[in-house]
């Protein structure tokens, strides 16, 4: 039986075992799968934690012990493969500790919120909020002003989103190694397209969406290092 977890960073840090105890332990980048074939567990079982490996776009860590083991996906890309003949987390434990240097754009169509980070400490930061108007359920030509209203206001939300975006982070660039967006998955898709300024980043954008109740507000910026410091993490009991 395999439980999936979402563990904060302290959460995590206080289920790991300590280093030296029997064990295996394997560190993967992303794209490749660590070794499961010796976990007692069925086929099927196997299968969904390779899956879940090959799909983390931060690679993995596999720590088996005598009773359980974790595969954890981290927030930030494991850098090399490596094996230990042993439970041995310091290289988790070190990516997770050390102070990185992150941007965050929060969108919805009601606003937006962008910020950069140097570790949990938010260093600069700028919120906007903005009116979109509903979707319209009447036709005809009610129906076509309606949408030019809207795709005006739209464009109008992504414009000055991109350009505070840009303004905000452009004196921190050197130092962001990871971008996160934060809301509503199809808002982001089309804001995309409008602006190019993230494109700069490259690999540094992260395809992880940060979750967002309701529209970003300095609160919820404030709030993301929670999120963005979390992992994935699949359980696996060894109940024989």
């Amino acid at each position: 039986m395999i439980e999936r977890l979402h563990l904060t960073r302290r959460q995590l840090l206080a289920r790991l075992a300590e280093d030296g105890a029997a064990g295996a332990t394997a560190y993967r980048p992303p794209g490749t799968a660590p070794p499961l074939a010796a976990l007692p567990l069925p086929p099927d079982e196997r299968e969904r934690l390779a899956e879940a490996a090959l799909a983390s776009e931060t690679g993995s860590v596999l720590l088996a012990g005598a009773s359980e083991a974790l595969l954890v996906l981290p927030p930030f890309p494991v850098e090399a493969a490596i094996d230990y003949s042993e439970l041995y987390a310091a290289p988790l434990r070190a990516s997770l500790e050390r102070r990185r240097g992150v941007a965050v754009l929060l969108l919805r169509l009601g606003g937006f919120s962008v910020g950069f980070f140097r570790g949990e400490a938010l260093v600069d930061a700028k919120t906007d909020q903005r009116f979109v108007k509903n979707r319209h359920r009447k036709g005809g030509q009610s129906q076509r002003r309606f949408d030019r209203i809207r795709e005006k206001q739209t464009d109008e939300l992504f414009g000055k989103a991109c350009e505070t975006s840009r303004e905000k982070l452009a004196p921190y660039e050197a130092e962001i190694e990871h971008v996160f967006f934060g809301g509503d998955r199809h808002t982001l898709q089309s804001f995309h397209k409008q602006c190019s300024y993230f494109e700069r980043f490259g690999a540094r954008v992260m395809r992880r969406v940060l979750p967002v109740a309701g529209d970003p507000r300095r609160a919820s910026l404030e709030a993301t290092p929670r999120e963005v410091w979390s992992s994935d993490v699949y359980v696996a009991r060894n109940e024989t």
